[in-house]
């Protein structure tokens, strides 16, 4: 999918989310920037899969088409997971405060929306999404893929020459 097309989905299921949000606790700066916050910048985790791969040598066309992912085989991201969902709406039901209530739901839901769009739009399973089982599995693209998709990304490494080895 278009990258443009990508981020442009997270961004209004971000705006989605804050508006859920900000139409319960009345707090629209924070239902929103919250919202939004992890409904679109938390992919900036896929930076960290890079650097582990290339290290400070940034090439914006690798970090596009993903082959930090092609070259090492492991998919980390290490802020997409099931689990900060569940953290962030047990938060928003436990706590008193109202200004923290809304943080923690915003975080909550605009991750939720983030991770549903990602399940469909990078065709991958759900349960490929939870951190623990992505550790479980040691990261490996293998294991957490379906099996058409990693063929398919066994054809792409294979075409794929990177500069860097």
């Amino acid at each position: 999918m278009n990258l443009f097309v990508h981020l442009l989905i997270h961004i209004l299921f971000g705006l989605l989310a804050g508006f859920i949000v900000w139409r319960i606790w009345k707090k629209i700066i924070l239902s929103f920037f919250s919202a939004l916050l992890s409904g679109v910048a938390v992919d900036f985790d896929h930076l960290i899969d890079y650097f582990l791969v290339f290290g400070a040598d940034f090439r914006l066309d690798y970090f596009i088409n993903g082959y930090s992912f092609l070259k090492s085989d492991k998919i980390y991201v290490l802020f997409h997971g099931w689990e900060y969902v569940i953290i962030g709406a047990a938060l928003a039901l436990i706590l008193e405060n109202k200004t923290a209530k809304t943080i923690f739901l915003a975080l909550s839901l605009g991750l939720f929306f983030h991770l549903s769009a990602d399940v469909f739009i990078d065709n991958l399973p759900v349960k490929s999404y939870s951190l623990l089982y992505r550790a479980k599995n040691n990261f490996d693209s293998q294991k957490l893929l379906y099996p058409d998709h990693w063929q398919k990304h066994l054809r792409q490494k294979g075409e794929l020459i990177l500069i860097k080895e």
